[in-house]
């Protein structure tokens, strides 16, 4: 019988550790967040598309048809 309470036992206190590390790692979190400076950004992709003269910013592949050989299957 003081098997059952020991392991009881152990499961509980485990279980409110877990719950107390796992509050604890949240506010931790916050605080970390809270310090960072924000980030600014330079605009929209919009916005720098049309300050570029509308170059694209992201590569574009072009697909040429003339390498491609179709094979029917009969």
């Amino acid at each position: 019988m003081n098997l059952i309470t020991f392991m009881t036992f152990a499961i509980l206190v485990i279980t409110i550790l877990t719950l107390v590390f796992g509050v604890l790692a949240y506010f931790l979190y916050k605080i970390r967040e809270s310090k960072k400076k924000p980030q600014q950004s330079e605009g929209s992709y919009e916005e720098i598309l049309l300050g570029r003269n509308s170059e694209l910013l992201f590569f574009k592949k072009e697909i040429s048809y003339d390498s491609l050989v179709l094979n029917e299957v009969l």
